[in-house]
């Protein structure tokens, strides 16, 4: 099965309260962005697109030939920004894997797992959750009696009961692309003007 990576960089990152785009910020000499794209790379075996958005040049600037690139403009949620990987993938690979290039110490071995896992199932979603008593503005998985993943409900949606929940989720997901990029057309707007 072919696989392909879409990192997600367009965000401003607007509690950093920093003119550089938070993706850039270092950790260790490295920007923030390299850790996830180095993980995606040693599982994918190519270059991951990256979605960028705010700060975009001094993105590609920085990140040079480690990634292709796609732009988002305007940035209009995480539905919209993996969309615009469509023109690139759509008929490249079988699976997807989607993640976020804030997310610097997502290992390999985490999204390798994952990859195993969505090649051994046969539904179009593969995701991950955690479990924290600190939900850090992730949303909530929502499972039926059966303890399937029934929805996602971000925290600004969420009821009391709801917030409750100490399963969340960090955005991290492989797809089955054929399923991926019709789905990606179905979503609708969220409250806040976006498609999450």
């Amino acid at each position: 099965m072919n696989l392909s990576a879409v990192i997600l960089a367009a965000g401003q990152g607007t509690r950093m309260k920093s003119n550089l785009p938070k993706v850039l910020h270092p950790i260790v000499g490295r920007p923030m962005a390299w850790y996830a794209l180095e993980a995606a790379r040693q599982v994918i075996q190519s270059k991951p697109v990256l979605v960028i958005g705010h700060g975009a040049d001094k993105v590609r600037q920085a990140l040079g030939d480690q990634a292709e690139y796609v732009l988002q403009e305007p940035q209009l949620g995480t539905g919209h920004a993996v969309l615009q990987a469509e023109p690139l993938l759509r008929g490249r690979s079988d699976l997807v894997l989607v993640t976020y290039a804030d997310m610097p110490l997502l290992t390999s071995e985490t999204l390798f797992k994952l990859v195993k896992i969505a090649k051994e199932h046969p539904g179009p979603i593969s995701m991950l959750t955690l479990i924290a008593d600190t939900a850090r503005g992730f949303g909530r998985i929502l499972r039926d009696a059966n303890g399937q993943v029934s929805a996602i409900v971000e925290e600004a949606q969420a009821t009391a009961e709801q917030l409750n929940i100490h399963e969340l989720n960090p955005g991290v997901y492989c797809f089955r692309a054929d399923w991926l990029w019709e789905a990606l057309k179905s979503i609708q707007l969220s409250p806040k003007g976006e498609y999450i």
